[in-house]
């Protein structure tokens, strides 16, 4: 390949170096930093008069650099005069190829950024000022490569610009990063908004049925008004019509076909309602019964006709119930479907007065959906108050941990270097050797301490390399700790990285299970297997020491960390169990979710 010949003068004149020899003492220099291949002062001017020409050693030192680096001449227009040969490595072009072309730059540069990079080029040229940009090129393949630019314009010494230089790094990998944790924070915004919307919709839900019911309410005692009314008049219109009976036979013909189209019309009514409606007498035997009554305890209406309300309602005492009727209003209860099903309903009652003696309206609304929600809600909010306190219990426990590491080892140790520091303040000057090695060996104890307890506390390869090399320095940090031996499997996490969320709860999963072992087990040995796949992680810890009792643990929320451990699996979608028995060992087995949100090591 024809290369400009003058591109070592040039560098040495862009370097500002008086001389071609200053050039070459620099680069024996710089050669003795980067490839030490000369370790006898004596034998410096030797090794300096074996080392290349200044051309070959200015090019061999940018050939190493990984990024590539050029120069282009402003004499004539602007035409590379040199490119080094990573341009093949990440373009796909030779030197050769990209040199010839004099428009090959230009031409695959992306088209979204041609015009930005006119601009940076013009100020550039025009104001001398340093060019730093990213900008995208379109590779050999068609890929397209991210570079950030750092371009200089150098002048001649009557000021007149002679050529630039510069030098472009790929940071594809980087803006691929910066993409991910975009679209991640843009997931995590739409399940937010998603969970919002669901929780209005509920909510929403919850307000229109006690609209509903209200309505209804509302609805059945305008009807009971109505109705009583209508009875009322229908009995005077009757009087009437038995005292004109033998004058009027044809009006009673007219006025009976007026009140069967009546009670159809409140039969209609009375079948139609969302509720079950029953008619009780005073025994406690079933009257009428509306459809929605059929559908709700499954039985046919002439089956329940003249049966106990008893056989429906098994909680209610009639005897005692009837008596109190007109006082009870409504309250709840648990009815039996035929197929002998217990379900929990809203019993309201309308006691009245008839000639036939006192008749009971109940009106039962099926409740179990309900009761369901209450108890759901029951159930979150004493998990959610568990976990609170289990927190703050962690919480505490932690600082008093740290306080008393502070203060028992960090503080003996800062009171022992004043002290040594004091005493060797007052010993003569020439003899205060021994006391500084005593007081720079008790600084070196102390940072050791307090990266023990920044580990402790956190540690930072969980971070920086992943779950996979932060279970293998905890669990070797443990066996150094506690003596107990652990067999570590695992398979589905080499070179991956998942997200934060999930490797944390993993990593403090076992963390938790190990040290319940050391502190409750009883044993030298133990088992950790951990699996993965693209959707979900496995964790098993094992140990066959002394086991204990579960769902005792679970229930007395004893400080053993279950609780916590089982809380950070059902955050992240999964779940975690426990088997184990008195004598018998123990297992723990938790599932997570791993989302798709993955970062390639």
């Amino acid at each position: 390949m024809e290369v400009d010949q003058s591109w070592g003068q040039k560098a040495e004149d862009a370097l500002g170096l008086a001389s071609a020899s200053e050039a070459e003492k620099l680069l024996v220099m710089l050669a003795a930093t980067f490839f030490p291949f000369c370790s006898d002062s004596a034998n410096d001017i030797q090794c300096a008069a074996e080392m290349p020409d200044t051309t070959t050693l200015y090019r061999t030192l940018v050939e190493q650099i990984p990024a590539i680096l050029f120069t282009a001449s402003l004499e004539g227009g602007i035409s590379e005069a040199y490119v080094s040969p990573q341009i093949e490595q990440l373009l796909g072009f030779t030197q050769e190829e990209w040199l010839n072309d004099p428009v090959r730059w230009y031409q695959q540069i992306h088209s979204d950024d041609k015009a930005r990079w006119s601009m940076d080029a013009a100020q550039m040229l025009l104001t001398g000022e340093p060019l730093r940009a990213d900008y995208r090129v379109i590779a050999r393949d068609g890929r397209v490569v991210w570079f950030h630019c750092e371009v200089k314009m150098v002048r001649r010494t009557d000021g007149r610009p002679w050529f630039i230089h510069g030098a472009a790094f790929d940071i594809t990998e980087l803006k691929r990063a910066e993409e991910a944790l975009r679209r991640a924070a843009d997931e995590l915004e739409a399940r937010v908004e998603e969970r919002t919307a669901e929780l209005a919709r509920v909510n929403a839900q919850l307000r229109s049925e006690i609209a509903e019911r209200k309505r209804i309410e509302e609805e059945l005692r305008r009807a009971r008004d109505e109705l009583e009314i209508h009875v009322e008049q229908r009995t005077v219109e009757l009087v009437k019509a038995n005292e004109a009976l033998l004058r009027e036979i044809g009006e009673r013909r007219r006025t009976e076909d007026a009140l069967r189209k009546s009670e159809g019309t409140l039969r209609a009514l009375f079948d139609c309602a969302p509720d079950a409606i029953i008619v009780i007498d005073q025994r406690g035997y079933i009257l009428q019964l509306n459809a929605q009554a059929e559908k709700i305890f499954q039985y046919g209406r002439d089956e329940m006709q003249n049966q106990s309300i008893e056989v429906l309602l098994p909680e209610v005492d009639w005897t005692s119930w009837c008596d109190r009727a007109f006082h009870l209003g409504e309250f709840e209860s648990c009815g039996q479907r035929k197929d002998g099903g217990l379900f929990p309903v809203d019993v309201r009652l309308s006691p009245t007065e008839t000639k036939e003696g006192r008749l009971v309206i109940a009106v039962i609304r099926d409740i179990t959906t309900r009761k369901q929600s209450e108890r759901e809600l029951r159930e979150y909010a004493s998990r959610l108050k568990t976990l609170s306190r289990r927190l703050m219990e962690v919480q505490e426990v932690e600082r008093r941990r740290i306080a008393r590491e502070l203060h028992d080892e960090i503080g003996q140790t800062l009171t022992g270097l004043k002290l040594t520091l004091e005493m060797g303040a007052r010993l003569p000057r020439e003899k205060p050797q021994e006391v500084f090695g005593q007081a720079l060996e008790m600084v070196n104890g102390l940072m050791a301490t307090t990266r023990k307890i920044s580990l402790d506390l956190r540690p930072g390869v969980l971070d920086d390399l992943g779950l996979l090399p932060a279970l293998i320095w905890q669990i070797e940090h443990y066996t150094a700790q506690t003596r107990v031996r652990v067999e570590f499997k695992h398979h589905g996490l080499e070179g991956r990285r998942l997200p934060p969320e999930v490797e944390t709860a993993a990593y403090r999963i076992v963390q938790e299970a190990l040290t319940n072992i050391a502190r409750h087990a009883q044993v030298d040995e133990a088992v950790v297997q951990v699996l993965a796949d693209d959707q979900t992680i496995l964790i098993n810890v094992e140990d066959r020491g002394v086991g204990f009792d579960p769902e005792v643990v679970f229930a007395t929320n004893e400080t053993s960390g279950l609780a916590g451990m089982r809380e950070r699996a059902v955050l992240l979608g999964g779940k975690l169990t426990v088997e184990s028995r008195p004598g018998g060992g123990a297992r723990l087995t938790a599932i997570l979710k791993t989302g798709r949100n993955e970062v390639a090591s």
